[in-house]
């Protein structure tokens, strides 16, 4: 009886000391929401922004803050996702669209009908995008519900690009689609960016009227190496700006609804896969003189000068890859091309039977293209035919030459041969 007992006490005993030691599991305490003296509206900020900034007498010292508990309600209307927007999202109310820049990525998504408490925040812009600056959305802002409609604005490039006394486009932030659209020449059966180096590339939109818009493409969306369609269709993007240069970015690789199209035999735009990307390359005849890349406002070309302290006498050629024109109808070469300085103009030639090596051992067939005339001009070569050439060893040669005592600078970029 006594043993029972024991065992009974020793049973208890241990019990009671498991219970002791079990982990009391608490919830996570609520976050206590941004706290609300009214709210504002997106119309607003923009005027406080343009007061502050734009049509104030006294040249502002510092960025404007914020300084009372006001917020602002929107609806995200694009959010990070695709990775072709980062550390941003862009809202809307009933009077207007704004970007909000983030502290930290991630926890807000399209649809999400949010509250931002605007205290200590900074109202400032960037290349003339305002932007609501470093918005900590774990201390200031608070979702209100989710999975609201969001609906793109019919939109034509004349509404985009009209900029008001502000400099600002009145489309800034704003989810809109763009119907009967395509992207140009240069752009066709290209990437969309550059996945391998993640830097940012811009590409070409045009309309029915050859109007054009620039749609820029990070090298970290998740489409950035998906190839443009050659078709036309729609697209649908979030309206930017870059001081005078308005700029489209794409949510969604699935709001580019583009049809196939015929694309072009070839297209060279020098941008994403460089110099000699796609089969292209290069040829000393004589001298040391090379065709490089050069930039301007985001976008690539061929570049080529003799000058390197002095003249250096020179013949260097920049040959296409092998087009196969043999079913084509009517085939043209176009392009653009600027130089400045004296020299020896570029030539440009045509073969069938070049296939590497020395230019200079095969035959050639001079084209007659329109050609830049100087200053740095960029311009059109016209529709050059290459319907005498319909086989499918066709290259395109851009010779070029230099002398000990004078040369010019040229530039080549969008190089296509397109069925007319």
């Amino acid at each position: 009886m006594k043993k029972i007992s024991l065992t009974i006490v020793i049973l208890s005993s241990l019990l009671l000391a498991l219970n002791s030691c079990k982990k009391k599991y608490e919830l996570p305490p609520q976050k206590e929401p941004p706290p609300n003296s009214g709210t504002i509206t997106i119309d607003s900020i923009y005027k406080k922004y343009i007061s502050y900034y734009v049509t104030s007498t006294v040249t502002p010292t510092k960025l404007f803050k914020f300084s009372n508990d006001a917020s602002v309600i929107g609806t995200v209307t694009a959010d990070e996702i695709s990775g072709n927007i980062y550390k941003s999202v862009y809202i809307q109310d009933a009077t207007g669209t704004l970007q909000v820049k983030l502290l930290n990525s991630g926890g807000l998504f399209v649809g999400d009908l949010i509250r931002i408490n605007l205290k200590n925040i900074i109202l400032n812009d960037y290349g003339k995008m305002v932007q609501l600056d470093s918005v900590d959305i774990e201390k200031s802002a608070v979702k209100i519900s989710s999975g609201n409609v969001v609906t793109p604005t019919k939109a034509t490039f004349n509404q985009l690009t009209i900029l008001n006394g502000a400099g600002l486009s009145n489309f800034q932030g704003k989810l809109v689609i763009l119907d009967s659209v395509e992207f140009n020449l240069a752009s066709k059966n290209q990437m969309f960016s550059d996945p391998i180096n993640k830097v940012s590339v811009d590409r070409i939109l045009e309309n029915s009227a050859k109007s054009t818009i620039t749609v820029r493409t990070s090298g970290y969306a998740n489409f950035a190496g998906n190839i443009i369609p050659c078709g036309n269709g729609s697209i649908v993007g979030i309206v930017s700006q870059f001081n005078g240069t308005i700029q489209l970015l794409i949510r969604d690789a699935k709001e580019v609804k583009l049809s196939s199209g015929t694309c072009p035999y070839l297209s060279k735009a020098f941008d994403a896969d460089g110099l000699l990307g796609g089969g292209w390359s290069t040829y000393n005849v004589t001298g040391n003189i090379n065709w490089t890349i050069g930039t301007i406002g985001g976008g690539s070309y061929a570049n080529i000068s003799n000058y390197v302290g002095s003249n250096i006498a020179c013949e260097t050629w920049l040959i296409s890859p092998p087009v196969n024109l043999s079913t084509s109808i009517n085939p043209v070469l176009n392009f653009l091309s600027a130089y400045k300085y004296s020299g020896p103009a570029l030539q440009v030639y045509v073969s069938t039977n070049y296939s590497s090596g020395d230019p200079t051992l095969a035959t050639w067939t001079a084209l007659n293209p329109t050609l830049s005339a100087g200053s740095f001009v960029w311009t059109s070569s016209g529709n050059v035919s290459l319907g005498a050439f319909k086989t499918s060893n066709v290259r395109i040669g851009f010779k070029y030459t230099g002398t000990s005592t004078s040369g010019s600078t040229w530039e080549l970029d969008n190089v296509g041969i397109i069925e007319l």
